[in-house]
């Protein structure tokens, strides 16, 4: 299965009453690999009432009712455990008195048969490598190629959620009614019956599952925050509620208001674009119109996919007027001449600008990270170049600070690129708070979402990555001009 990409999942949860989604990012949830010593009874072929009552049998109680004073059970139980017993051929019901009709029962050969291997069947002590939440403090099963290593997360720049509490599980008895609830899920003991959990055997070592934190704020209260975390595209409330009593934001320096007092996106809109952007529930009430008919015209395609051809023909009228609708709706939102940009709606935006763009692309990003600015990336824009599209990107923040590890290699390809091609422009700005998207003279993007580092960056505060979308077109082009000046006298310099 292709796994979906990041946005696709932050913009299905987005949707959370009373709040609103302000940013998100992918993080590792702290985990432990855990040797724990079991022992082990594997499951018999037969349940403890039907081996107790095959017993009997053997050893000679043929009678129901002896059978039931004896295991002190009700006849009922009783004669419906022999019934099954005979079904299965373990057993064979002879009629002893055509007068009384009195039932007595033998033991057959597949029945002793089976008593035999039952008599076999003797507990065993295995090491099971269980994996142990350091959120929720629970065992559980996760395959070994979803587990990323401390390594695997610096390389990609994405945050490590600590554990809480810091320390790796105590391993002992009083685990054994929790770790028996993992045993159906470990294929090696699926059919086996965990009798108690003897003691650690080995070493714990701490590994991470890739999920997305998204961080959302109250609608009416500013201060109040909500973190919740996506696994496997699945919100676990279970994470949520467990990193909220370990005081997680605080861990992760979450504190405070996601409002970036020092961001430039007013200044540099001016009070007379802030008074023309939208009402953001007007802009939401259209965006959800567009994305109920994205969904229902996706449901009608798989339809008409699997439908017979006599099906087809209104199916495939549904999905016609269906993709209007949705047309209709996506105009609707572009032609609003400025309007809030949630921060899902960022990266497809920008890929999109890469394939997208004819007369001129323009980008102002504080900071390159390699997991953005990858071979994709590079082969897009390269392409953008040979059509013969003027491309602009600003950076820095850090004054004329080299960038680190592997983001070397990022900026040293982008500035390959402007030495192999006249119309790449690509210039350290060196104090650059702000991040602009300008495409064409179609529409300019004023926000605090990073385009070039957005994939991750442990050291990036959470911060409000909403945007302002302005798609008129004077604006546009001053946006365009300010920042073309300023790179072309640092260019020529």
């Amino acid at each position: 299965m292709t796994e979906a990409p990041v946005e696709d999942i932050v913009r299905r949860l987005s949707k959370r009453p009373g709040y609103r989604l302000v940013t998100y990012r992918e993080v590792g949830l702290p985990f432990w690999d855990v040797p724990v010593r079991c022992r082990l009874l594997a499951r018999k072929s037969l349940g403890v009432l039907d081996e107790f009552t095959l017993r009997c049998v053997e050893a000679g109680l043929n009678v129901s009712d002896d059978v039931s004073r004896f295991l002190n059970l009700p006849t009922e139980v009783t004669d419906a455990v022999m019934g099954r017993l005979v079904v299965k051929g373990h057993i064979i019901a002879v009629l002893a008195n055509s007068d009384t009709a009195t039932v007595h029962y033998v033991i057959s050969d597949s029945g002793r048969q089976a008593a035999k291997q039952l008599a076999e069947v003797t507990p065993e002590e295995r090491t099971l490598r269980l994996a142990f939440d350091g959120l929720t403090r629970k065992y559980t099963h996760i395959e070994r190629s979803l587990r990323w290593r401390p390594r695997d997360l610096r390389a990609h720049d994405i945050q490590e959620i600590p554990a809480f509490p810091v320390d790796p599980p105590a391993v002992g008895p009083d685990d054994t009614s929790e770790v028996s609830l993992v045993l159906r899920d470990v294929t090696e003991t699926a059919k086996h019956d965990l009798i108690t959990v003897m003691s650690l055997d080995g070493k714990r070592e701490k590994f991470f599952l890739r999920a997305i934190a998204l961080i959302f704020e109250s609608a009416d209260k500013p201060d109040e925050v909500q973190v919740q975390f996506a696994i496997d595209g699945r919100l676990s409330e279970d994470h949520a509620l467990a990193f909220a009593k370990s005081e997680g934001r605080r861990k992760i320096g979450l504190t405070g208001p996601l409002r970036d007092i020092e961001s430039t996106i007013d200044s540099l809109l001016g009070e007379e674009l802030l008074k023309l952007r939208a009402d953001e529930a007007e802009v939401a009430a259209i965006r959800r119109t567009a994305e109920n008919y994205k969904n229902q015209l996706s449901t009608f395609e798989e339809r008409v996919s699997d439908a017979t051809d006599e099906r087809k023909e209104p199916l495939v009228e549904l999905a016609t007027e269906m993709a209007g609708r949705l047309d209709a709706a996506e105009e609707a939102l572009r032609s609003i001449p400025v309007r809030v940009l949630e921060v899902h709606e960022h990266r497809p935006l920008l890929l999109e600008a890469l394939k997208s763009a004819r007369e001129r692309l323009m980008i102002i990003s504080p900071w390159i990270r390699t997991a953005v600015v990858n071979e994709s990336f590079v082969a897009d824009l390269e392409r953008l170049l040979k059509s013969g599209v003027s491309v602009a990107i600003g950076f820095g923040i850090d004054g004329n600070a080299a960038a680190g590890g592997n983001d070397q290699a990022a900026e040293r390809r982008l500035a390959d690129l402007s030495s192999a091609h006249s119309n790449f422009q690509f210039v350290r700005l060196g104090d650059t708070h702000a991040k602009v998207l300008v495409v064409d003279h179609s529409y300019a993007v004023v926000t605090s979402f990073n385009w070039l580092s957005f994939r991750g960056d442990p050291n990036r505060p959470f911060r409000d990555e909403r945007g302002t979308m302005i798609t008129i077109a004077a604006e546009v082009d001053r946006l365009y001009s300010d920042y073309s000046a300023r790179i072309e006298s640092i260019a020529q310099g």
